[in-house]
């Protein structure tokens, strides 16, 4: 008896051990990091998140360039992660499809929701459904040669008005301006600055049709050829050189350039300056509303970690894991930058208070690309198309984008119909 006891108790400690050598995991992939930043994201969950939980984060990154095809086939497959962090605007495409959990069904959802500039949630929401938490941020503000501006009698050109008027003397000295995007694929993101700085958006208020048919969105659009086709600013250039050699004196940019500059140009340290990028004056107010946006988390409905994932996602999130990231990949990994998503956090990333309040203020006031039923790559494409004609074929900007309009309303009703079946099953559940 004594000996089946002892036998017993042998088994039962082998059994014990073994759960707790068993630790409990779960899966994230994460999307446009390089491997020295996973390293230290890696780094942090162990010391942070693994040692407060006891679990374990297995980590994949996926590139910009087929993060979105992977993210699909996985969903497709029943393979896919736990919680996967991609661009704000994919998120709710997978949603919408039952792919990813609705957070506002998790416990806690606004006090974690309200971590972040809140316009980030336009390109997270459809409706009263939420597919992702941002957990960093970039913003677009203005670069400024405050060396040649004042040498020109210019300070800080406020509004597009007062660009325009000072563009000629600046030209006439060798220098320019340069919209952030060029003509590239990306050039929808300038087009939405135009937009939202006069109160227009790429859908209606409700989603239903396309807004660039609105006649504030045709002045928006014709002001943003027009810096092209009339006053002559570049349609492709270097950058950071043409910024370095003078060649450009204003100059729009994400927070990476600010790195840039001032690791890659002490040749023109203490000659330039971040500024807000110029708005409109609207109802006698300065709207100077730029892209704020950045990457988020969602949690794929088919995990059966579900609240393990969330509380990977409430951590992440914190102020303290996002000051601590932002602290570590700036200090080891020289010319990088992180912006955590919580409100108000850039004045405490170790860089100078001025540039840090400058990109606060652009937050606060930024917004996102809003989320409507038409995949945001065909979307971008009607106005990448538009500006083409108008900026490289000589079309009427008006036409240009009424056209654009045109073929946005169509592909909207067709995913009226497509998506209506998966919207009213998930509003069914709420």
């Amino acid at each position: 008896m004594k000996r089946l006891q002892k036998v017993f108790l042998l088994v039962l400690v082998f059994v014990v051990l073994g759960c707790l050598v068993i630790a409990e995991s779960i899966e994230v992939w994460l999307t446009g990091h390089n491997n020295e930043e996973l390293r230290i994201i890696r780094d942090i969950t162990e010391a942070g998140f693994t040692a407060r939980t006891g679990i374990e984060v297995d980590y994949t990154l996926l590139s910009w360039g087929d993060n979105e095809n992977r993210y699909l086939m996985a969903a497709a497959s029943g393979e896919a992660p736990d919680v996967g962090g991609a661009g704000a605007l994919f998120l709710p495409e997978l949603g919408l499809r039952g792919a990813l959990v609705d957070l506002s069904t998790m416990p806690g959802f606004e006090e974690v929701k309200n971590r972040a500039t809140p316009s980030f949630y336009r390109a997270l929401q459809y409706k009263s459904l939420t597919f992702g938490i941002p957990y960093f941020s970039t913003v677009t503000v203005g670069y400024q040669r405050d060396d040649i501006l004042q040498s020109l009698g210019f300070s800080e050109l406020t509004t597009w008005d007062e660009l325009r008027q000072a563009l000629p003397k600046i030209q006439a000295n060798g220098s320019n301006f340069a919209l952030q995007w060029f003509l590239t694929e990306t050039l929808y993101a300038d087009v939405n600055m135009f937009m939202w700085q006069r109160g227009v958006d790429d859908y209606n208020r409700d989603l239903t049709r396309s807004g660039y048919d609105d006649p504030e969105c045709v002045i928006a659009f014709t002001d943003y050829v027009e810096l092209y086709t009339k006053y002559k600013i570049p349609q492709e250039l270097p950058l950071q050189q043409a910024f370095v050699s003078g060649e450009l004196a204003l100059a729009l940019s994400y927070p990476y350039f600010f790195m840039n500059l001032t690791y890659g140009a002490p040749q023109v340290a203490g000659k330039w300056s971040i500024v807000q990028a110029p708005g409109y004056i609207m109802n006698g107010k300065l709207n100077r509303t730029t892209t704020g946006t950045g990457s988020a988390l969602g949690i794929f409905d088919s995990s059966k970690k579900k609240q393990q994932a969330w509380e990977y996602i409430k951590w992440l999130t914190e102020e303290q894991t996002q000051l601590e990231l932002a602290s570590r990949i700036m200090s080891q990994i020289q010319g990088a930058i992180f912006v955590p998503a919580n409100v108000g956090s850039a004045t405490k990333i170790g860089i100078d208070q001025a540039s840090g309040e400058i990109f606060n203020k652009a937050l606060a006031e930024s917004t996102t690309s809003v989320y409507g039923l038409v995949a945001p790559r065909h979307r971008r494409r009607y106005l990448q198309m538009a500006a083409q004609r108008a900026i490289l074929q000589g079309d009427d900007p008006k036409e240009a984008i009424l056209l654009a309009a045109e073929e946005h309303n169509s592909e909207i009703s067709r995913k009226q119909i497509e998506y209506d079946r998966f919207i009213k099953k998930l509003l069914g559940k709420k």
